[in-house]
């Protein structure tokens, strides 16, 4: 029988780029496998400052519950206020 996927995890947090925190919305779906955890998700906030973490890659994103994830930018398209990102996996 098929698992149905869980809900994501949205809320307001924060992205650290460029050592500045620029305030956002996201939207987090996390994986695991029993073994490793990982994800991926989009996050919205200042079109340059998505543009910025984008060129960089990898950033940190601050969720509403406290939680920090070390996220790698993946897709961002020029002058667009949203990003998306993956989590890579961690055993």
């Amino acid at each position: 029988m098929a698992r149905s996927p869980k809900p994501p995890v949205t809320g307001a947090g924060s992205l650290r780029v460029a050592r500045q925190e620029v305030p956002v919305e996201y939207e987090v779906w996390f994986t695991a496998d029993g073994r490793t955890t990982g994800g991926r998700g989009g996050v919205t906030g200042a079109a340059e400052a998505m543009r910025e973490a984008f060129r960089r890659g990898d950033v940190t994103l601050s969720l509403q519950d406290g939680r920090r994830l070390d996220i790698a930018i993946v897709a961002h398209a020029e002058g667009s206020p949203t990003a998306f990102f993956e989590i890579p996996a961690s055993r």
